[in-house]
């Protein structure tokens, strides 16, 4: 089978899944010289060959490395290894002239600008949902500056979700002009070791964002946008002193088609400032670690149930137990330190925050539950799309992996034998002397017995993990290659 044009497709549940896989583009276009605009997939057991929906993103003009490939599986795939280590299916990369595909039902994205050309916010639409999101302070112009950064309006299914209960009524003008989610009204940076403050916190519900780069395409509608720069001290990791950096927090929203979420991905980049007070090269940019804080104003009812599992501090969920039992569900890729209901002492207002880290990636979940299970979708979600998502890379390194781990586990257990064998030698009785089966010896002969039976054990628990391992891989292959001679 030739893996010079295959992909892996990775399925870490132990159920069959589909639906969409996200890989960085570069080594892709560095491994088979496609361009973007002649790249076109295929399941490797399509008889046809039909092209797969996929769409390649420009997160970052300033940072190739984040070039994103997203497509769509046809169908469902079988499940591999939690580890990812087993293959589930192939896909195929091939040169040619994608198929347009329907416009009806992709999703889109529409940027309002204001009489001055700024960028004042981005509208999201797909199936299911309608988000309007802004990106200055001041939406209204009306003195009420804390709106940047935030989605002031959430409609599921052409009805409100953070004003549920006016909507409900049929209310528009009478909403609460406060609703808001999604909105990172504060980070926090670590501080320099002599500051008498533990951290160095940066305010951004008040701070425009630009409009970095915007996409869409059949599988999602995606912006990227940046905070105003400002301004943050540290210490050069290398010689300990003290460097000066123009920042911006970083964040990319997608609206994937159908979905009734969006998944955001965060990080704050720096530049050093230069001797003149100027930014050096993008390609000195620095990647800092930051902890963000999320706010949100909305009506889930004066007793909103709020669901959070000790144990995976990863995700949340707050819903209404009143029809139309609307709710909100968050999941990331980094610890949710707390969540704080009510914030400031009012019951529509939720701030969470969340653990240190160089990136975060977070989900936003819109629902309408009757049946009150808000919790388990939550998790579902985070589990499917966060945690163990689907995963694809060139199959040539999925080959590779596999094969360095099989490689490094031999050697471990031949410098087991060495060593045993060393070790038997030196214990073996001098010619010179009489040999003499003390207690002594017979312990030691005992205990090297013990030892080469272990490895045995060890050598034959490893092939059959490494036969296993080879089987289910073979097996999950022919059963999508019987679908071809079909």
């Amino acid at each position: 089978m030739p893996s010079s044009n295959l992909l892996a497709v990775f399925n870490p549940s132990n159920y069959w899944r589909g639906g969409h896989v996200i890989m960085p583009w570069q080594p892709i276009y560095q491994q088979f010289q496609i361009p973007p605009e002649e790249l076109v997939l295929s399941d490797l057991s399509d008889p046809a060959s039909t092209p797969l929906l996929a769409q390649i993103d420009r997160v970052d003009p300033e940072d190739p490395s984040r070039d994103t490939l997203v497509f769509s599986l046809a169908e469902a795939i079988p499940s591999g290894s939690e580890d990812y280590s087993i293959t589930s299916a192939f896909v195929k990369v091939d040169r040619g002239k994608p198929i347009p595909h329907d416009e009806l039902g992709k999703p889109s994205l529409e940027v309002v600008y204001g009489a001055d050309g700024q960028e004042r916010g981005v509208r999201l639409v797909n199936s299911r949902l309608i988000i309007w999101f802004n990106l200055v302070p001041a939406p209204e112009n009306d003195g009420r500056n804390w709106f940047a950064g935030s989605a002031t309006s959430v409609q599921l299914d052409h009805q409100e979700i953070l004003d549920q209960f006016q909507a409900a009524m049929g209310e528009w003008l009478n909403q609460d002009p406060e609703k808001r989610c999604m909105q990172v009204d504060q980070i926090q940076l670590m501080e320099l070791p002599y500051s008498e403050s533990p951290s160095y916190q940066v305010s951004l519900y008040d701070r425009s964002y630009r409009l970095v780069s915007h996409s869409s395409g059949p599988m999602r509608a995606s912006i990227t946008i940046a905070s105003e720069p400002f301004d943050y001290n540290d210490l050069e990791p290398n010689t300990g002193k003290e460097r000066h950096l123009t920042c911006q927090l970083y964040r990319v929203i997608s609206l994937y088609a159908d979905a009734d979420y969006l998944i955001e991905e965060l990080f704050v980049k720096g530049k050093p400032k230069g001797e003149q007070d100027g930014n050096h090269a993008a390609t000195d940019a620095i990647n800092l670690e930051f902890a963000a804080r999320y706010y949100a104003y909305m009506d889930m009812s004066q007793q909103p149930q709020i669901y959070q599992n000790p144990n995976v501090p990863d995700w949340f969920a707050v819903g209404s137990s009143f029809e139309p039992y609307a709710g909100y569900g968050f999941a990331t890729d980094v610890h949710v330190d707390s969540v704080t209901y009510p914030h400031d002492v009012n019951d529509r207002r939720f701030s969470w925050q969340l653990l240190p880290g160089k990136s975060a990636k977070c989900l936003h979940l819109f629902m309408r539950c009757p049946e009150k299970n808000f919790d388990s979708r939550a998790g579902q979600y985070w589990h499917e799309f966060i945690y163990k998502p689907l995963k694809a890379e060139i199959y040539q390194e999925s080959q590779k992996k596999l094969t360095d781990i099989w490689d490094e586990f031999q050697k471990q257990l031949s410098e087991s034998q060495k060593k045993l064998i060393y070790t038997w030698v030196n214990s073996l009785p001098n010619g010179k002397s009489r040999v003499n089966l003390s207690d002594t010896f017979q312990k030691t002969l005992n205990f090297q017995r013990e030892l080469v039976n272990t490895t045995f054990k060890a050598q034959e628990v490893a092939s059959k993990l490494g036969v296993e391992t080879q089987k289910q891989f073979w097996d999950n292959y022919f059963k999508l290659m019987q679908k071809t001679a079909r």
